[in-house]
C-alpha cells in the first residue's frame, strides 16, 4: 500500500497541474467565504466600541482582521495565477500558504479557547477542513498537521497546568490522526478519479480519431472530408480565397488485387497515401474517399499551384517502384476549382475530370476550371 497515493508516472505532470488548479480554485472560494464571514464578524465585533479592544477581545479582533486582509490579498492575486498553466513558485505559495494560514489560525484559536475553558474546538474543525483542502501535496499536509499538533500541545502545556492540558492535547492528537486518514483517503480518491477520467478522455479521443480516420492508410476518411468540404467552401466564399479539389484514382487497381492479392493492393494504397501527403502543404486536406480513390482539398491554392501539386503527385507515383506489385502503378487525377457552385457539382466536376484522365490514357491530370476553359489536360 502506498503511503502517498500517486498517479502513473506518465500522468504525474498532468496530475500536478490539475492539483494546482483545484487548490487555487478552493483557495478562491474559501477566500470569498472568509471575506464575507470574517468581515461580518469584524463589523459586529467593532460595534462593541472600546470594548472591542479589551485584552480579552483583542485575539478575536486580530483573527477577524487577519482573515479579512489575507482573503483580500488572495482575491487580488488569484485571477492571474488561475488563468496560467505555468507552474511556478508563486503559484505554489498561493495554493499552499492559505491552508497553512488557516491551520495556524485554528491552532492559535485552540490554545486561546482552551485557556478560556472552551476546549480545542477550532483545532478539531480546522484540521478536518485542512485535510480535505489540499490536493497533490500529501507530505506537506502530513507535516502541517503534525506541526500544528506540536504547536497546540506546546502552547497548552505553557498556558495550562499539566492536568488540564493533557485532555485537550490527547483530543488534538486523535484529531490529527483522523485528519491523516481523511487526507490520505481524499488523495487516493482524487488520484483514482483523475486516472479514470484521463483513461476515459484518451478512449474518447481515440474513438473520435477512429470515427474520422481510415484504418488502412491512416488518412482521414469520407466522413471527415464531407465535414471539411462544407467548412472550407464556406470559408472560401466568405474570404474570397481560392479552393481546389483533386480526385486521385489508382489506375487498374483491380488488376493488382486480382494478380498480386489484396495484401499487395493494401501495401500499394498505403504507399500512395504517403506519396500524396509528401507533396501537400500544411493546410491541405487529403482523405481516402473509398476503395482506391483519394480526394484532396487544396486550401488557398490558385489554379497554377494546384496544377503543380497535381503534377507532382502524378509524377511521384509514376517514378516509384512498388516492390511487390507485378506491374507499373500510376494514378489518374481530376481537378476542379471552387467558385460557389453547389457542392455536388464541385465534386462531380473533379470526378468527371478524373475519368477524362483515364480515357486519355491514364497517368495524367485533367483540369476543370472557370476562367481556364471547360477542360484541359496535361
Amino acid at each position: 500500500m502506498q503511503i502517498v497515493p500517486k498517479p502513473s508516472a506518465h500522468l504525474a505532470v498532468a496530475y500536478q497541474q490539475a492539483s494546482i488548479k483545484s487548490n487555487l480554485t478552493l483557495v478562491w472560494y474559501f477566500s470569498i467565504v472568509a471575506l464575507i464571514g470574517f468581515g461580518v464578524h469584524l463589523l459586529h465585533h467593532l460595534r462593541l466600541g472600546s470594548g472591542a479592544f479589551s485584552p480579552d477581545m483583542m485575539p478575536y479582533l486580530a483573527v477577524y482582521l487577519c482573515n479579512v486582509l489575507y482573503a483580500l490579498v488572495n482575491l487580488f492575486l488569484l485571477p492571474s495565477a488561475r488563468s496560467t498553466n505555468h507552474i511556478s513558485w508563486r503559484t505554489g505559495l498561493l495554493e499552499l500558504m492559505y491552508p497553512a494560514f488557516l491551520a495556524f489560525m485554528a491552532t492559535v484559536l485552540s490554545i486561546y479557547t482552551s485557556v478560556q475553558g472552551h476546549g480545542p474546538v477550532p483545532f478539531i474543525m480546522g484540521m478536518m477542513v485542512i485535510a480535505m483542502l489540499v490536493q497533490g501535496h500529501l507530505i506537506f499536509l502530513y507535516a502541517l498537521l503534525f506541526s500544528c499538533w506540536l504547536v497546540v500541545s506546546a502552547g497548552m502545556l505553557q498556558m495550562l497546568p499539566m492536568e488540564e492540558a493533557s485532555s485537550p492535547i490527547l483530543t488534538c492528537f486523535t484529531t490529527m490522526l483522523i485528519a491523516f486518514f481523511i487526507a490520505r483517503l481524499a488523495e487516493r480518491t482524487r488520484v483514482d478519479q483523475f486516472e479514470m477520467l484521463q483513461e476515459l478522455h484518451e478512449k474518447n479521443s481515440l474513438l473520435g480519431e477512429l470515427a474520422v480516420q481510415d484504418p488502412l492508410t491512416k488518412l482521414n476518411n469520407r466522413r471527415y472530408f464531407s465535414n471539411k468540404l462544407e467548412v472550407e467552401t464556406a470559408r472560401s466564399l466568405r474570404y474570397q480565397h481560392p479552393l481546389s479539389l483533386l480526385v486521385v484514382d489508382v489506375d487498374d487497381f483491380k488488376k493488382i488485387n486480382d494478380n498480386d492479392g489484396h495484401l499487395v493492393g493494401d501495401e500499394v494504397l498505403i504507399e500512395i497515401s504517403q506519396l500524396i501527403a509528401q507533396q501537400l502543404r500544411a493546410g491541405d486536406v487529403v482523405c481516402r474517399y473509398g476503395g482506391d480513390e483519394f480526394v484532396i482539398l487544396l486550401v488557398e491554392a490558385c489554379a497554377e499551384q494546384s496544377r503543380e501539386i497535381a503534377d507532382r503527385i502524378c509524377q511521384s507515383v509514376d517514378r516509384t517502384k512498388f516492390g511487390r506489385a507485378s506491374h507499373k502503378v500510376t494514378v489518374s487525377i481530376g481537378y476542379a476549382q471552387y467558385v460557389g457552385q453547389p457542392l455536388g457539382d464541385f465534386m462531380q466536376q473533379a470526378d468527371k475530370m478524373m475519368y477524362t484522365s483515364k480515357k486519355r490514357g491514364k497517368n495524367q491530370v485533367a483540369f476543370f476550371g472557370y476562367g481556364m476553359g471547360a477542360e484541359s489536360t496535361e
